[in-house]
């Protein structure tokens, strides 16, 4: 029976990851290093403490974690302006949705509590959320499993009782990971993304509710 439906945050709640990309090209420009984009897409779904150490060490700069997510912050700042990242459409309406058929809710996301909590309010489904979990308080990064499995745990449920919606590759291993059912929110503005640990693709929130994940669910797992 699925018990909780568990959302990752960027590239699903909201459409953050070209933004992230364009930063992230401004960033590597303004240090003189040839922006790559599949360099770059090995760190989409992971945390941000993990990228910047690797690019610190891939490119032996002495600039520190802090030092490159504040000029990345800045980047960001330019380019969103006072608008902030788009939110998905659908995306309110469908925790709405999934809140009233009594299944329980959380994110779980790779980016700090802070920017989750902010993402959410904004939103206007806060309340609606049992648990907000970020990837930089577990010990391993998806595609490790922790980060969903901390989920599970603190909503009292066992993971193969979660459904979660992800958008990358290394979020989309983690569920699996944490054999969790697995749908893929495909976000076309980030280009093709393997699609192979996805139990479903869905490429919008609209005219889709807590039945359709429950059907999924079922359909996975064997149920009626």
């Amino acid at each position: 029976m699925l018990k909780a439906v568990i959302f990752d945050m960027d590239g699903v709640l909201i459409d953050s990851e070209p933004v992230h990309m364009e930063a992230f090209k401004m960033l590597m420009n303004t240090l003189n290093i040839k922006f790559d984009r599949e360099y770059y897409l090995q760190f989409v779904g992971s945390t941000t403490d993990y990228m910047w150490a690797k690019v610190i060490k891939d490119f032996n700069l002495s600039l520190t974690d802090e030092d490159l997510m504040d000029m990345s912050d800045e980047f960001v700042r330019e380019i969103n302006g006072s608008m902030g990242y788009p939110i998905m459409k659908g995306a309110k309406e469908l925790i709405n949705n999934i809140s009233a058929a009594g299944i329980k809710l959380a994110v779980a996301s790779s980016s700090g509590i802070n920017r989750i909590e902010e993402t959410v309010k904004k939103l206007g489904v806060y309340e609606k959320f049992d648990v907000l979990v970020s990837g930089k308080t577990v010990k391993n990064p998806k595609p490790a499993p922790d980060t969903f499995l901390r989920a599970a745990e603190l909503l009292s449920v066992l993971p193969e009782e979660c459904l979660v919606i992800e958008d990358s590759l290394n979020g989309m291993k983690a569920a699996k990971n944490a054999n969790m059912v697995c749908v893929m929110y495909e976000n076309l503005s980030m280009g093709k993304v393997d699609t192979s640990y996805a139990d479903y693709i869905i490429q919008g929130f609209e005219e889709i509710d807590a039945k359709y994940f429950e059907m999924i669910y079922c359909h996975k797992k064997g149920e009626p």
